[in-house]
Formats: C-alpha cells, structure tokens, sequence
C-alpha cells in the first residue's frame, strides 16, 4: 500500500489551486459556480469510469503507488481524486485561457 499517486495528486490540485487563488479565475471567483462545474464534470467522467468497468474495458490493475483502496470493484479511490483533479485543473485552464485571450484582444483593439 502506497500514497505515492494519491499524495502526488493532492499536491498537484494544491499547485493547480495556488495559480486559481493568485488571479481569481475559479473557485476564487466565484465558489459556487466553480463547485458546481467541477461536480457536474467529475459526474460525467465517473458515470464514463463506471460504463467502462461495467464493459469490462477498465479493470483495476496492480500497482506499487496505489494504496490498494477500492470504492467500488475497480474502483480505486485514487481515480476519484484523478476525476476531481482533472474536472478543477480543466476549470482553471479554461478560465486562465479566457482571460488570457481576452487580454491579448483588448491590447490589440486599444493598439
């Protein structure tokens, strides 16, 4: 039983939440809207995760950085983490790259 992953996932959501909170582009922002995005996104993808274990198309392979915890069969707790990392991590680039982009416009509209 390893931490590894699950600690490497938790640190990278950290690091995903230092650059949300430094330019306020998710949860900064607006809680409640980002929440419910991240929820309904994780949603998605675990009814996904869940159709593809029912197939057969996904088993739970063995690994030395996984802590051996399953949620459901084939369903370690670590790709719950995954699911939600991901679904916040695609948030906070969605929004950074709006902003981003609107910025570049707005410089070229005032040049």
């Amino acid at each position: 039983m390893s931490l590894a992953y699950l600690g490497a996932l938790v640190v990278s959501a950290l690091g995903v939440g230092a650059i949300d909170a430094r330019w306020r582009l998710a949860l900064f922002r607006d809680p409640r809207r980002a929440i419910g995005a991240v929820a309904l996104t994780a949603l998605v993808l675990l009814a996904i995760d869940l159709a593809c274990i029912a197939t057969g198309n996904f088993r739970l392979g063995a690994s030395p950085w996984m802590t051996g915890f399953e949620v459901l069969p084939h369903l370690p707790i670590e790709e719950l983490g995954f699911i939600l990392f991901l679904s916040y991590c695609s948030l906070v680039a969605l929004t950074g790259a709006e902003r981003a982009l609107g910025a570049r416009r707005r410089a070229r509209e005032a040049a």
